[in-house]
C-alpha cells in the first residue's frame, strides 16, 4: 500500500499524487479530498530557499502564521485576523507593519467618513518626528506600473473643492517628484481647473530647477485648442507678468504660423501694449530679429482708418531726454543686396504733399537750425550711388527730388547745395532728352542765378562740352519776347549795362570788341569747287554768275575783289546765323591777311603795293606807273624774293 502511493524521485523530492514534483518543493501534494502538514521554520529560513516557486507555502515559525510566494510579489503572510475598532498599535519595526495585496479590480484600501465636519480625514498619514528624514511621507502613493496611465495618488473631488490639498507653514504642501521622465504632479480637468493655487500673503505657486546641468525648461504648458495657454491677469498695480534672467532671455515668444505672433501684447486702454525699459548703455530695450527674409520688428494698424493711427513710434526729449528716436544701420560692410531702411506707400498721395507721404520729416520748432533730413556718407569714391540723399523716380512721371519753400513770406531758398572740397555743389545729368537742370521763376527773379561771394576766386558759371563728336551748342539762351537774348553788366559795387545782345541777334557793346582773327571777310559762292580753293588766293569777281568770286587771272585786274582769308576776325554774311557756309569762302577785304605772292613783277619790299600777277590767284609787285584805281590789293608787310610761289602778310584793302 506505502509502494502505491509515494513515488521517490532521484533527487530525494516526494511526490504525492504526482510523478513530476517541483523542483522548488520538498513535497508535492497533489490532491482533491485530502490536505498536507506544510514546512515549518523561522522567517530567516524562509528568506533563504533559493528560487521558490509560485504557490510555495510554508508555516513560519516567528510570525506564527503562513507565508507563501508569488513572482513578482514575494512571500506574503496570510492573516485572516480580525481588528476591533478603534484600533491603535504601536510597533518598533524598520519593515512594513500593515500590508493588504488585491489581485484583483476592487481598492486594496479605502477609507471612509460621512462627517459633515471641518477638517476630518477619511485617511490620514502622520509624520509624528519635528524633525523627520529627507522625503519622509506622511501619505505615499507609489505606482510600479511602467506605461503612462499609472497614478501614484489621486485625489478627486465631486464638488467644488480641491481633489488634493496641501498646507505647510514654510515647507512644501504638496509636493511632487518625477525620477525619469515622468510629472512630479500632474493636473487634469475636463471643464474645470486642473491645477489652482493661491496664497493670501505668500508666492501661490513656484517652479525652480536647482540643477545648473538641468537645460530643461522650468515650466511647460501647452493647448490642442483654441483656447489660451497661459492666462495672467491682475486687477491691482502690479505685473502681470515678470520675468527675469541673467545671461539668457526672460520673455521668448515662439509660433510656427505666419498669421500668429510669438509675443502679443494688448491694451484696450490708452496705455502702451508693449514696453522695453533697459537703462544699458550699449543694449536695446526692445529688439527685434531675423534669421528668415522676414521682419526684426513689424509695426502695422489694422482696423484704424482715422488717418492719426502711428504703426511705428520712436521718441526722445521725455523727461528733458537727449538721444535718437530711431537709428537704423548696416555693420556689414558686404550687405549691398539691400537698403538699411525702406520706406515704401502704395497709396494715391496728397497733391500738396503734405500727407500722403511715402516719408515726412519735420522740425517744428520756429527757432530751430536742425535739419529735417540729413543725409552722409564718409565714402572715398565717387561711383554713382554713393550720396548723402539719393532720390529715384521710376516711373514716367514724379520727381526724383523736389524741394518746396512754401511759406511765401519765407526767405530761404527751397535747397542749398555746399561743396567744402573740390567737387561741385550740384551736379545734374540727363541721360536721354531730358536737362540735366531746369529753373523755372514764377516771380520777378531769376530761374538761374550764379554768383561767387567777394572772397571767392572762382566762376559764376562755365559750361563744357567735352565730346568732340558733339556739335551741338554748349550754351543756348532763347527768348520769345522782343526783351534782350542777353544783357552784361559790369561794375562794383553799383553795375552798369555794357553789352547786350537784343531778341533780333544784334550784339551792342560799349566798350567795342576783340577778336584774334586779323581782317574783315565776307562769305562768297566760288566758281567750281570749294576744294579747289584754299587760303591765301587772290579772288576776283565772277563774269559768269552774280555774287560769286574766282581766283584771278591776268595781271593788274580791276575785277580784284580780295583775298582768301585764313582766319578772319569777323565774318560777314546775307545767310541766316544757323546756315551752313561750307561751300562758301571767307573773302577777306579789310586787314592783315597771308597772301599768296611771286617775283612777276621784282622782289617786294615791305610797303610796296601789290596787284594780280598773270598766275592765277596770285599777286605781285606792283609798278606805280601801271596802276588804275581798282586794282590795288594791299601793302606788303614782309619782304618776298623766292623764285617759287610764296605766302607773306599783306594788309589788305582794294583801292
Amino acid at each position: 500500500m506505502l509502494s502505491g502511493l509515494f513515488f521517490p524521485t532521484v533527487n530525494a523530492q516526494v511526490g504525492v499524487g504526482t510523478l513530476t514534483p517541483d523542483a522548488s518543493a520538498q513535497l508535492d501534494v497533489t490532491s482533491a479530498t485530502k490536505g498536507v502538514l506544510v514546512s515549518r521554520m523561522t522567517s530567516a529560513q524562509r528568506g533563504a530557499i533559493a528560487s521558490p516557486a509560485d504557490g510555495l507555502l510554508v508555516y513560519d515559525t516567528d510570525t506564527k502564521g503562513f507565508w507563501y510566494h508569488k513572482t513578482g510579489t514575494g512571500w506574503t503572510q496570510i492573516n485572516n485576523a480580525t481588528l476591533s475598532l478603534p484600533y491603535a498599535g504601536n510597533e518598533n519595526n524598520g519593515g512594513t507593519l500593515f500590508s493588504i495585496t488585491n489581485e484583483g479590480d476592487g481598492t486594496s484600501l479605502e477609507g471612509v467618513n460621512n462627517s459633515i465636519t471641518s477638517s476630518v480625514s477619511a485617511v490620514r498619514g502622520i509624520v509624528s518626528s519635528a524633525s523627520p528624514g529627507g522625503f519622509s511621507t506622511g501619505v505615499r502613493g507609489i505606482n510600479n506600473g511602467t506605461g503612462g496611465l499609472g497614478i501614484g495618488v489621486w485625489g478627486s473631488h465631486a464638488g467644488s473643492g480641491w481633489g488634493v490639498y496641501g498646507v505647510t507653514p514654510n515647507g512644501i504642501g504638496v509636493y511632487g517628484n518625477a525620477s525619469a521622465n515622468g510629472y512630479g504632479v500632474y493636473a487634469n480637468s475636463n471643464a474645470g481647473t486642473g491645477l489652482f493655487a493661491a496664497s493670501s500673503n505668500g508666492i501661490p505657486a513656484n517652479f525652480a530647477i536647482n540643477n545648473n546641468a538641468n537645460n530643461n525648461n522650468v515650466l511647460n504648458a501647452s493647448t490642442v485648442g483654441n483656447g489660451t495657454v497661459v492666462n495672467i491677469s491682475t486687477t491691482g498695480n502690479g505685473r502681470g507678468v515678470l520675468s527675469s534672467t541673467g545671461a539668457g532671455i526672460a520673455v521668448h515668444g515662439i509660433t510656427n504660423n505666419q498669421t500668429s505672433a510669438g509675443i502679443l501684447g494688448n491694451n484696450s486702454g490708452a496705455g502702451e501694449a508693449v514696453v522695453g525699459l533697459t537703462t544699458s548703455d550699449i543694449a536695446g530695450a526692445v529688439v527685434g530679429r531675423n534669421d528668415g527674409a522676414g521682419y526684426g520688428v513689424r509695426g502695422f494698424i489694422a482696423t484704424n482708418t482715422s488717418g492719426t493711427a502711428i504703426a511705428v513710434y520712436g521718441q526722445v526729449g521725455i523727461n528733458s531726454s537727449t538721444g535718437r528716436a530711431g537709428r537704423f544701420q548696416n555693420y556689414n560692410a558686404a550687405n549691398t543686396t539691400a537698403n538699411t531702411l525702406e520706406v515704401e506707400t502704395n497709396g494715391n498721395g496728397n497733391p500738396d504733399n503734405t500727407q500722403g507721404n511715402a516719408a515726412s520729416f519735420l522740425v517744428d520748432n520756429t527757432n530751430s537750425v536742425a535739419a529735417a533730413v540729413r543725409g552722409e556718407v564718409t565714402s572715398t569714391l565717387s561711383s554713382f550711388g554713393a550720396a548723402g540723399l539719393f532720390g529715384v523716380s521710376s516711373g514716367t512721371g514724379g520727381f526724383a527730388g523736389l524741394f518746396h519753400a512754401s511759406n511765401p513770406a519765407g526767405n530761404g531758398p527751397a535747397l542749398v547745395a555746399i561743396a567744402d572740397g573740390h567737387g561741385n555743389g550740384v551736379t545734374a545729368n540727363a541721360g536721354i532728352e531730358g536737362h540735366g537742370v531746369e529753373a523755372t521763376a514764377d516771380g520777378t527773379g531769376n530761374a538761374v542765378f550764379a554768383w561767387t561771394p567777394s572772397f571767392s576766386n572762382g566762376k559764376a558759371a562755365q559750361f563744357v562740352n567735352y565730346n568732340t563728336a558733339n556739335t551741338k551748342p554748349v550754351l543756348t539762351a532763347e527768348t520769345h519776347s522782343n526783351g534782350n537774348i542777353a544783357l552784361f553788366k559790369s561794375g562794383n559795387p553799383a553795375t552798369v549795362n555794357v553789352a547786350r545782345i537784343d531778341a533780333n541777334g544784334k550784339g551792342f557793346f560799349n566798350g567795342g570788341t576783340q577778336s584774334s582773327g586779323a581782317d574783315l571777310a565776307e562769305a562768297f559762292d566760288v566758281i567750281s569747287e570749294v576744294s579747289e580753293y584754299e587760303p591765301g588766293d587772290i579772288l576776283s569777281i565772277a563774269t559768269t554768275k552774280d555774287r560769286t568770286v574766282e581766283k584771278s587771272n591776268g595781271a593788274y585786274s580791276s575785277l580784284v575783289l580780295g583775298v582768301y582769308a585764313t582766319k578772319p576776325g569777323v565774318l560777314l554774311t546775307e545767310e541766316n546765323i544757323d546756315s551752313n557756309l561750307s561751300g562758301k569762302v571767307p573773302l577777306g577785304v579789310v586787314g592783315v591777311i597771308p597772301t599768296k605772292v611771286c617775283k612777276e613783277g621784282g622782289a617786294i619790299l615791305r610797303g610796296d603795293l601789290l596787284v594780280t600777277s598773270t598766275i592765277p590767284g596770285v599777286a605781285m609787285k606792283a609798278d606805280p606807273a601801271r596802276v588804275k584805281p581798282g586794282q590795288i590789293i594791299g601793302k606788303a608787310l614782309q619782304n618776298f624774293d623766292d623764285d617759287r610761289i610764296g605766302k607773306i602778310n599783306v594788309f589788305v584793302n582794294i583801292k
